[in-house]
Parts: C-alpha cells; sequence; structure tokens
C-alpha cells in the first residue's frame, strides 16, 4: 500500500480548500450509462507510451470508455472520458494483466485527486453520455473541443447484477501504481458504431486510432468500489517490503484471506501472499494448475468453477477439499468475475481449516459492489445484529440503516435477513 509518506510525496494535502477534509482511498461510486468500446490497435504506435515493467498483452486491445458518476465518495460526483490498452507486467515483475490508463479527461475536483492517486495524465474537461432513439452517444471535451468521441447501439438483453474485479495501472505522482475496481454492473451487450480520437487530443491518446472493433458494451448501472492505488515496478522498491508484490488480489490480505484468481481450466493467473504461503514454495505461479490433488479433488474444484462460470447455485460455492502441498487439507469456495470482455476467470478463496476459524467479511463483501459503509453494516446484521443495535454501534440513525440494507440486499440479490446470514457466515468462516 502507498505509506503516509508516499501521500505526502503525491501532494494529496490532508485538507481541500473546495471540499474540507480530503478523503483518502477507497473510493466507491455509481455510475450511469457506461459506453466502453474495444478495438485492436497499432501496436508500434502504443508501445512507446507503455511505461516499464509493462508491456503490451498479445492480444494488444484499446479501450474507450465514457460515463457519469452522479454519486459516491471521495471522486464523485464526476464525468470522464478515458482510453487505455491491454498490458502485463515484464516476466519476473510479479505483475499481472490490466489495463494501462494512457490518458483521461475529468471534471474538477475529482481531475486533480485522479492525478495524483491514479492517473496522472488527466486533463481537466466535461464528458457525458446519452442514449438516443436506441444509440448510446457519449463524448469528452477540453475547453470546448472535442477530444473522445463514441457511439454504440445495445443490443439483447441486460445482464443483471454482473460481478468482477478489473486491474487498471497509471501513472500517478508517486509513480506507477495498480488499482483495483470492484464492481457490481447491469450490462447489455452492444454493436460498436463509432470510435474517433480527434486531432485535438494529445499524441497518446491519438495513438489509439482503432484499427477494427473487438466489443463494445452498455452499462445501465455500475457499483464499484477503487481500492487504494499500489505502487509497483520501481517505484515500489522504496515503500513495500520484499515480497509483498503489486497483485491486485492484496487489496483483500488485510481480511487475512488467501485468494487466487484462475481461469475455467483451473490455471493461475495470479494470487495474493496468503495463497502463496498455503500454496508452499513450489505453488501459486502464473500458469500453475491450482492444486493438482487427486482426481477426485480436480473434478470436484471443476465442478465447482463450472456453476461459477455458469452463474448456477449461490455466489460463493460450497467449499471443496484439496490435498495441501504438505500433506494437510485446504478448502477452496469459487465466486464469479464475469464482468466485461474477459469472462474466464474466478475468484477462489483458500483457507486452511486448522487456521483462524473466524473472519471478518466486510472486505469481501466489497467485491460484491458493496461501498465500505454498505458492507460495515451488512457484516453486522448478517452476524445476527438487529437493525437498531447494529446502527447504535454504527453511530447512524435506524432510518439510515433501514435504507442502506434495502440496497444491500438489491446489490446482493438477496430479499431477507436469512440469506444475507447464509451468505455472511460462508465469508466468515473461510
Amino acid at each position: 500500500m502507498l505509506s503516509e509518506r508516499v501521500y505526502r510525496q503525491s501532494g494529496l494535502a490532508l485538507t481541500d480548500r473546495a471540499t474540507g477534509p480530503a478523503l483518502l482511498p477507497p473510493f466507491s461510486k455509481l455510475a450511469l450509462d457506461v459506453l466502453w468500446v474495444g478495438f485492436h490497435i497499432d501496436r508500434a504506435a502504443v508501445r512507446r507510451f507503455v511505461p516499464d515493467p509493462l508491456r503490451l498483452t498479445d492480444a494488444s486491445i484499446g479501450i474507450l470508455g465514457l460515463y457519469q458518476a452522479p454519486t459516491g465518495s471521495g471522486l464523485a460526483p464526476y464525468c470522464r472520458g478515458l482510453v487505455g490498452v491491454s498490458v502485463e507486467g515484464q516476466p519476473g515483475s510479479g505483475i499481472g494483466e490490466g489495463m494501462y490508463v494512457l490518458g483521461s479527461v475529468m471534471d474538477e475536483p475529482g481531475a486533480s485527486r485522479m492525478r495524483q492517486l491514479y492517473s496522472n495524465p488527466t486533463i481537466a474537461g466535461t464528458a457525458r453520455t446519452e442514449l438516443i432513439d436506441g444509440v448510446l452517444m457519449g463524448e469528452a471535451s477540453v475547453n470546448g473541443e472535442a477530444w473522445l468521441r463514441a457511439s454504440v447501439r445495445p443490443r439483447g438483453p441486460v445482464m443483471r447484477d454482473r460481478t468482477g474485479v478489473d486491474t487498471f495501472f497509471g501513472l500517478s505522482e508517486a509513480g506507477l501504481i495498480q488499482h483495483v475496481d470492484s464492481n457490481v454492473s447491469d450490462i447489455i451487450d452492444a454493436e460498436a458504431l463509432s470510435v474517433e480520437i480527434t486531432d485535438s487530443s494529445p499524441d497518446y491518446m491519438r495513438a489509439l486510432r482503432p484499427l477494427d472493433f473487438v466489443f463494445a458494451l452498455h452499462a445501465t448501472k455500475v457499483n464499484s468500489v477503487w481500492s487504494e492505488p499500489r505502487l509497483v515496478g520501481r517505484s515500489a522498491a522504496a515503500d513495500r517490503p520484499p515480497g509483498s508484490g503489486g497483485e491486485f488480489l492484496d487489496l483483500i490480505e488485510e481480511s487475512g484471506r488467501a485468494a487466487a484468481i484462475v481461469r475455467a481450466d483451473g490455471t493461475l493467473i495470479a494470487t495474493n501472499g496468503s495463497a502463496r504461503r498455503l500454496l508452499g514454495p513450489h505453488g501459486g505461479q502464473r500458469g500453475d494448475v491450482l492444486l493438482k490433488g487427486t482426481a477426485a479433488e480436480r473434478l470436484a474444484l471443476q465442478r465447482a468453477l463450472s456453476m461459477s462460470f455458469a452463474r448456477k447455485g449461490p455466489r460463493v460455492t460450497d467449499p471443496v477439499a484439496l490435498s495441501g502441498p504438505e500433506g494437510g487439507v485446504l478448502l477452496a469456495h469459487v465466486l464469479p468475475l464475469d464482468h466485461g470482455a474477459v469472462p474466464d476467470r474466478a475468484l477462489v478463496l483458500l483457507t486452511d481449516p486448522h487456521g483462524p476459524e473466524r473472519h471478518d467479511a466486510t472486505r469481501i463483501l466489497q467485491l460484491f459492489g458493496l461501498t465500505l459503509a454498505e458492507a460495515r453494516l451488512a457484516a453486522l446484521i448478517g452476524s445476527g445484529q438487529d437493525t437498531r443495535a447494529a446502527a447504535t454501534q454504527l453511530s447512524i440513525t435506524p432510518h439510515t440503516a433501514r435504507s442502506t440494507m434495502k440496497a444491500v440486499y438489491d446489490k446482493l440479490g438477496i430479499r431477507k435477513q436469512s440469506e444475507l446470514g447464509h451468505f455472511v457466515a460462508r465469508l466468515q468462516h473461510f
């Protein structure tokens, strides 16, 4: 994590003259009518704008996004247009995959905080999207001149409550950082009609002009939480102890849980520090099978992954017992991560049944799109406290607690406290 020293070096003041006390991440937002278009790019034109230790992925997908976030904390309300490209860490860097944000347009005061914490090439401007006659159109402008334009035609049904953890990289004032956007979205597949990166935009944006379209999405609603930025690469060496890593799964390291991202075939994409300790000195490497185990164990894990990818059964699967690297047993729970254009991955939470028996569910609840305040309240009520007692503990009114819980139930797709209790119990006891 970025230390207080690095926050001071980044120029983020403890108070903001316009808004009072400055908030530090994690930040939450509700975004509406989000427009995303993915496209192939000219690799040679873009490569020089991607800093070490990042490199372009083989797919070389460029991304353009436009949206407005009317509510949230820390950054919102704001509007934003951005362009980025799919990247991965150089071999041996310990950095996984994600999207590197080359530049963005955003209104103040959020633009200043964005530059300091997440993406230095953020220019103050305006952005908007609007659905007109069945076409979602968007534009981002600086000083009255359009820099980014796009239009998509939504088609098909709304896919509700799609959960995801998306990784972003950016050059902040402190150096190269990585952050996570954990989200729950209502998404419609769309047809890409147009993308324009105008001559008024900077060269690092013009380099991303599309060759052909790969996908388009209209996210009618996105509830998300942005994690604290984490320094990676050379930027991290002076501020993090050796071996702490920069992987986005460190977002849930503080909860004491071992976590891994796996593909549909069970191979590893990334692990956090706790998972690497459980998997032993020869496990937890990118491209490895999560756990080799017995044939019956592999089949059980594959069934859990298949259910998760198909979104069948509970949001958190029943535990799968797997042979540990040193003769013990590990329990694995699978959660779906199916947001956006990369549906073939899942979050696997590992636990040693002889380890701590109970954890705070708050951090994991945020991965389902709950804000920190919503997650704290849901964890208390899901653990058996009544609404009035939980409100007293959190210093909020019972009315606020009831309205907050309505939002919690909507985001988690549940209808009553007993279902929440069952859900939280799973999160607490693995």
